[in-house]
């Protein structure tokens, strides 16, 4: 009974560990999406302030904007749920 009780006894550091380690991953992935996010509509923001672009190009390139935003915006969105 020795033995078993000694098993039970054992910590669950290594656990907690990972747990905490898991945690700040997360954490930093968090926060680069949001650096990333705003990194995107500061450049769509100052695309759609330039008016030296051509008028097809500066649609491309809104449009794949947009796109990368939508993207990053519903991978966000379902972390959270």
């Amino acid at each position: 009974m020795g033995l078993l009780s000694a098993l039970a006894g054992l910590p669950l550091a290594p656990l907690k560990g990972l747990m905490a380690i898991a945690r700040q991953i997360q954490q930093q992935a968090s926060e680069e999406q949001a650096r990333e996010l705003v990194d995107l509509q500061a450049q769509l923001l100052e695309l759609q302030l330039s008016g030296d672009v051509g008028v097809e190009a500066s649609e491309s390139k809104e449009a794949e904007l947009l796109e990368k935003i939508g993207a990053l915006v519903g991978a966000t969105a379902g972390e959270n749920e």
